[in-house]
């Protein structure tokens, strides 16, 4: 005896340990690979957007440029060194340019000298020679350029934009404001932490950082390499978004603090941490229980088990089944019950609580009474199982097919949305009521709904209509589609027959929505609508609930 005592004492504490173990490790695990997975999608979905702001900055930087150094290219084309270098002439040229960005003009000889100058700096500028600036010996040798931004003779920053004639016998430059630059940049700081700033191939700044830096930080600086297209880089709880503007050898950097965001994610993972540790505890009781109810049925059992051997033997294997299927819906009943309990719970505490104090306390409810709908459509998944072992009650009940079609809308919805798909009801507010069953009815309107939105296609319309006579009710499921052929609308119900392309559709959809409507005691029709496309029609009688336990 005290062998036996021993024995199942062991058994106890193996199956407690392996049951406390195999239902609080999958639950940590979840727990930090979905915070990981979402942590790191977020940081991902943000990178892209951050992406798309720089390039198309770097576009609206790099077309801004492009068109200044066109302008001037223009100009060379159409007027003569002797019509620029005439003041009068010069100062035509440039009222006539209008407000474009360009602050000043002036003509060099080859020798750079300015030898005519129209602008507001004209005592500064006049007699200067720029043979020894960077911007003149690059543009002797490749015909054009766009400076760095500098101060230059006229002490303020500006950017020299310079395009040399034919033969390179004298150069047409102009000067841009850096403001404007600086505007186009500003524009892609994002948030109240971010900060946008241009930097050269040496890593100097050619425009302002928005909160004062006047250099790249050590960390920073392995920024400026040579790369194609726009990069991501996280340094030290900032993102770095860096692209170059090839035409002047700038890089553009876009920089976003990213620790925040992290730590919203932490947090959130610590509190789900607090709550499986807090359910950890709760397993932990609930598994001791359990096993010593376990422990003392199989006690029980044992003790009875030499009486028995015989008789279990002559066990019916369908039987066995029934029974194992019952106990398998029991045990999922148990948590299903659970889990009613504390949505009950979590209601009165709502209850309890001041609406104007509670964040999204309308979802909340919503949420709610979502679980206790689908704790219920679980709870017939165990009832059928509890059919292998006794006779359960008709699934069917009273049903308003509004409701079934609002629901089965539902869970459409969101790919309607991405699909730009309109689904239109026209559902009669007195409806009816049938005794049918909904999981089934269910399945059908998904699928014809389904099918709707893939003929309809991106932009399309399907439209669903419920009416009802003295004896029946009727559903129309209508498309813009390309409709049904009359060559095959008489194939259109059977198994494996499908109008979609290769691999994209079993042709079963339509056959079973068929059988389960023939087993419900309706019928469906399929023709064409008047939107253009398929129309398909069931029609239901109307069965009362005294018909049920009939």
């Amino acid at each position: 005896m005290q062998k036996n005592i021993t024995y199942y004492k062991r058994l106890w504490r193996n199956f407690s340990i392996i049951l406390i173990l195999v239902s609080i490790i999958p639950l940590y695990l979840i727990s930090w690979s979905s915070s990981t997975f979402y942590e790191k999608s977020y940081v991902e979905n943000t990178a892209v957007g951050l992406k798309r702001t720089v390039e198309n900055r770097k576009e609206l930087i790099s077309f801004f440029l492009k068109g200044q150094k066109g302008l001037l290219e223009q100009l060379i084309q159409l007027c003569n060194c002797n019509d620029l270098t005439s003041q009068d002439d010069l100062e035509k040229v440039f009222m006539s340019l209008g407000d474009v960005g360009i602050v000043d003009l002036g003509v060099l000889n080859a020798s750079g000298d300015l030898v005519a100058y129209v602008g507001p700096y004209e005592q500064k500028l006049v007699g200067k020679n720029y043979a020894d600036t960077e911007w003149f010996q690059e543009v002797m040798i490749s015909g054009s350029h766009i400076s760095d931004i500098s101060s230059g003779y006229r002490g303020l920053p500006h950017i020299v934009v310079a395009v040399a004639g034919p033969l390179k016998k004298w150069v047409l430059r102009s000067t841009i404001n850096s403001e404007i630059l600086n505007g186009l940049v500003r524009s892609a700081q994002i948030g109240d932490a971010g900060d946008a700033f241009i930097v050269n191939y040496k890593g100097k700044f050619q425009t302002p950082s928005r909160f004062g830096q006047v250099a790249l930080a050590e960390e920073e600086k392995e920024l400026v390499y040579s790369h194609e297209g726009t990069e991501v880089k996280q340094i030290k709880g900032h993102l770095y978004v860096t692209s170059w503007i090839r035409d002047v050898g700038w890089l553009l950097v876009v920089k976003v603090k990213s620790t925040s965001d992290i730590n919203m994610f932490s947090s959130g993972r610590n509190m789900v941490l607090v709550s499986i540790f807090i359910a950890s505890w709760i397993i932990v009781l609930i598994s001791n229980l359990m096993m010593r109810w376990m422990m003392k049925g199989m006690e029980a059992a044992d003790r009875e088990k030499a009486a028995l051997d015989s008789h279990m033997l002559q066990v019916d294997k369908m039987a066995s089944l029934g029974r194992l299927a019952g106990g398998v819906a029991h045990e999922v009943n148990n948590p299903l019950q659970l889990i009613t309990d504390q949505v009950g719970w979590i209601e009165d505490l709502m209850s309890e609580e001041d609406s104007l104090n509670v964040k999204n306390a309308e979802e909340y409810r919503e949420s709610l009474k979502k679980i206790r709908h689908y704790v219920k459509r679980a709870s017939s998944v165990t009832h059928r199982l509890l059919g292998f072992s006794r006779k359960m009650q008709s699934e069917k009940e009273a049903v308003n097919m509004n409701d079934v079609v609002e629901e089965a809308i539902s869970f459409l919805q969101t790919d309607a949305k991405h699909s730009r798909i309109s689904i239109e009801k026209d559902l009669q507010k007195d409806l009816p009521t049938t005794m049918t069953d909904a999981s089934k009815l269910l399945q059908v309107i998904l699928n014809l709904t389904n099918n709707g939105m893939d003929a309809a296609g991106d932009g399309g319309v399907v439209k669903i209509t419920t009416r009802s006579t003295v004896e029946q009710i009727v559903l129309k499921f209508e498309d813009n589609g390309p409709g049904i052929k009359s060559e095959i609308i008489d194939k259109i119900f059977d198994p494996f027959f499908t109008t979609k392309e290769p691999g994209k559709g079993t042709g079963l959809g339509l056959a079973i929505s068929y059988s389960i409507i023939q087993k419900l005691g309706a019928d469906i029709e399929a023709s064409n609508s008047s939107l253009g496309g398929a129309l398909f029609t069931i029609i239901l009688p109307i069965v009362k609930m005294k018909n049920q336990f009939k």
